[in-house]
């Protein structure tokens, strides 16, 4: 994929920003690259950014589990577990993401675009994430000190203060205090564009359909779904 002088130079002034240098600009700019913008561009997908996303994804959870690990020594796996759990939500990465800038450099379709894309949380979670795996493999002679430096520089009175709830871990809680038994969560329907997916999930618990909710990824859709569960069931979450 062809990068621009200017878009070199955006992305090189982003990356500068953090104290991070890329040679490897091709990477740096797939971490930005929806899969919106190579459908209408007739870009091979694999040029998106889902493949950095992945691995993103698995990078975020090992630094941020190293140093909740280390900051938290009173904390046990369940409560370290529930930290983590909100610190990488969708919501709160999209947050961090937003804040930083990641907005305007996201490669959109126009019909995405049109969306307000730009905007949506998913999209800024994974930009976010993609750009985590770009960091990772650009500073492989670092290991994950690069990614862990740059989230905690950066980062870590949000991830100290991350208030949001994770309905999913509450849920899975009292029905394990009640009854030993977990929730499971089932895909009841997904629609729309492979880009832009709506997601219906269900919760049954003893064997029984209890709730449903819908999200842009089957993650907001099962917090979603959890959320109404423990409402039906009447647990009050503070």
């Amino acid at each position: 994929m062809d990068i621009s002088a200017d878009r070199r130079k955006e992305l090189d002034e982003f990356a500068s920003k953090f104290g991070l240098k890329f040679d490897n600009f091709e990477l740096l700019n797939q971490a930005f690259v929806h899969t919106s913008y190579t459908n209408e561009n007739n870009i091979d997908v694999l040029e998106s950014y889902e493949r950095l996303e992945f691995l993103g994804d698995a990078v975020l959870k090992i630094a941020i589990s190293e140093f909740l690990y280390k900051k938290f020594h009173h904390l046990r796996e369940g409560e370290l577990t529930k930290h983590r759990s909100w610190v990488v939500s969708d919501k709160e990465l999209a947050i961090l993401a937003q804040k930083t800038g990641f907005s305007k450099l996201i490669l959109l379709g126009k019909n995405e675009e049109s969306l307000g894309g730009r905007d949506k949380p998913s999209i800024l979670a994974c930009s976010f994430e993609a750009f985590l795996g770009a960091v990772f493999l650009e500073y492989k002679h670092l290991g994950l000190k690069a990614v862990s430096d740059f989230l905690i520089d950066n980062f870590e009175d949000d991830f100290l203060n991350a208030k949001l709830h994770n309905y999913k871990a509450i849920l899975q809680e009292y029905t394990q205090s009640k009854t030993h038994k977990l929730p499971v969560y089932r895909v009841l329907d997904e629609s729309g564009m492979p880009h832009d997916k709506t997601y219906v999930i269900g919760i049954y618990y003893n064997d029984v359909l209890i709730a449903q909710g819908q999200g842009k990824s089957k993650k907001d859709a099962e917090q979603a779904a959890a959320k109404l569960g423990l409402e039906f069931l009447n647990v009050k979450v503070e």
